[in-house]
């Protein structure tokens, strides 16, 4: 349908020609527009963040690149004691002179932690061990053999 009267020439010499605000038939209207977290609703995402507990704006902290990040393969004294029948039996540990003689690194473990007790007496060779887990391996009666 054709409109012979337009509001443009209805409202000559008025601003809004009817839509209110300044702001008033512009995309958005009287909201404050869609951009602008930085400035004019700053107040409303530093609320945010706090709830989330991640920065919505700008870096926070390093991120470590994950190609660089190699976890280290651990064990425990207790996981130890109690596999050490089944690594006699598939060959991948010996007993001499009643010690259990383990090598963690043929394994493929790295390192060796103090969690549980050591039942059995073990000469244990690893890259790394706790100090709490050589203590524990010492007062069972075996030893811990770290290369230098």
């Amino acid at each position: 349908m054709i409109r012979k009267r337009r509001k443009v020439r209805k409202m000559r010499g008025g601003r809004h020609h009817g839509w209110g605000p300044t702001t008033g038939h512009r995309g958005k209207g009287i909201r404050g527009g869609t951009g602008g977290l930085k400035s004019h609703k700053k107040i409303k995402i530093i609320k945010l963040q706090k709830l989330q507990r991640e920065p919505l704006i700008g870096k926070l902290g390093f991120k470590r690149p994950q190609n660089r990040a190699k976890p280290t393969k651990v064990i425990n004294i207790s996981h130890l004691s109690a596999a050490m029948p089944t690594l006699i039996k598939e060959g991948k540990a010996e007993l001499k002179d009643g010690k259990y003689h383990v090598d963690l690194t043929k394994l493929g473990y790295e390192k060796l932690l103090a969690q549980g007790k050591a039942t059995l007496p073990m000469i244990i060779t690893v890259d790394m061990a706790s100090e709490n887990a050589i203590e524990k391996v010492k007062e069972a009666g075996g030893e811990v053999i770290l290369p230098k």
